[in-house]
């Protein structure tokens, strides 16, 4: 299942830090935001973005720092494909939600507020965690559609990716079954282009070393 042929792919969150899952336990005050760029070493760079939503009286301490470079690590790997443009930014709006759905009950897990209409960019959701005996159902709607383009019972440490040009909408639930409550921790991650002027460091051409520590002008490469 290709994201560029449905606009929609599976992919695999891997292991989830110790830092992200805790961060599920703490009062959701702020949205983490970092900002994505490709470097001159073939790689994505993570830096956080700072929020003016943080109370004043919220220190930011090591705990933030330890989130925030769980959230990197997870993902480099989850988003380090070919359908990111390596020419340019971009800004990753990331929201941890926890749901809870007593035995024998179908819950509608509560998600940030969705874009405007005709937003670009990507969105993801990935199931971090779960415990107890449930599953989950996620259906993705194209624009004016009424059936779902996929519906899915993601597991944990499985996701979804989604172009949000051809899914305007979306719904999850987290289902339980009899035995007892279920508690499932969802990553959801909005992935845009920043707005403003690109940065000079993006405008102007790279310096790698080449041959007998000459340097070279490059450009970086898509993938």
């Amino acid at each position: 299942m290709s994201l560029r042929e449905h606009g929609f792919a599976f992919v695999g969150l891997g292991p989830v830090p110790g830092a992200v899952a805790a961060g599920f336990r703490e009062p959701p005050y702020r949205v983490v935001r970092l900002r994505m760029s490709w470097t001159a070493d073939d790689d994505w760079l993570f830096l956080p973005v700072t929020s003016y939503e943080v109370p004043y009286d919220v220190p930011y301490d090591g705990a933030d720092r330890r989130l925030e470079a769980g959230l990197a690590a997870l993902l480099r790997r989850t988003l380090g494909g070919p359908w990111l443009d390596v020419h340019a930014d971009w800004l990753i709006e990331l929201h941890l939600v926890r749901t809870v759905a007593p035995a024998g009950s179908t819950v509608a897990v509560r998600l940030p507020g969705p874009p405007g209409a005709g937003a670009g960019g990507f969105g993801l959701v990935a199931v971090a965690g779960r415990a107890g005996a449930g599953t989950a159902r996620s259906r993705l709607f194209g624009a004016g559609g009424a059936a779902p383009l996929l519906e899915a019972a993601p597991a944990p440490g499985q996701g979804l990716l989604f172009d949000r040009r051809a899914v305007t909408r979306e719904r999850h639930e987290l289902l339980a079954g009899p035995a007892g409550p279920v508690v499932q921790d969802l990553l959801v991650a909005r992935v845009s282009r920043p707005a403003g002027p690109e940065p000079a460091l993006r405008r102007r051409p790279m310096l790698v070393r080449g041959p007998a520590g000459t340097l070279v002008r490059t450009r970086p490469a898509l993938r």
